[in-house]
């Protein structure tokens, strides 16, 4: 779960820069910044995810591989953005709403087997 937090924290980070960094150069810099923190995290996060699936319960390590996969996308439509594809700011949103949810249904399902063993 805290892999999963981290990399939610960052991609808060992401919405913030679009929003508080008017100068175009400054904002692809901190862009950039992030990127490159956010391919950092997603090893630890895959690692993490592995150890879910291998000792989880079914439903729980489901949720953790989403997460992934999410994850994998909103950093894919990330680095499109500071490519200067000017689509990508929307993917990213739409993605980054999708890792969300998916967490979010991981951190329950996770609750749930804690509470269950």
């Amino acid at each position: 779960m805290q892999r999963s937090h981290e990399t939610a924290e960052l991609y808060w980070k992401v919405s913030d820069a679009f929003f508080q960094i008017p100068d175009a150069q400054r904002q692809l810099a901190r862009l950039e910044e992030l990127r490159v923190e956010l391919r950092e995290a997603y090893a630890p996060l895959t690692q993490s995810v592995r150890v879910v699936v291998l000792e989880g319960p079914a439903a729980t390590a489901d949720a953790a591989q989403a997460v992934q996969g999410a994850a994998l996308k909103v950093n894919q439509c990330l680095w499109h953005i500071t490519r200067g594809d000017t689509d990508a700011r929307g993917r990213f949103d739409i993605a980054e709403a999708a890792y969300r949810q998916c967490q979010a249904q991981f951190v329950e399902r996770a609750r749930a087997a804690a509470e269950v063993s």
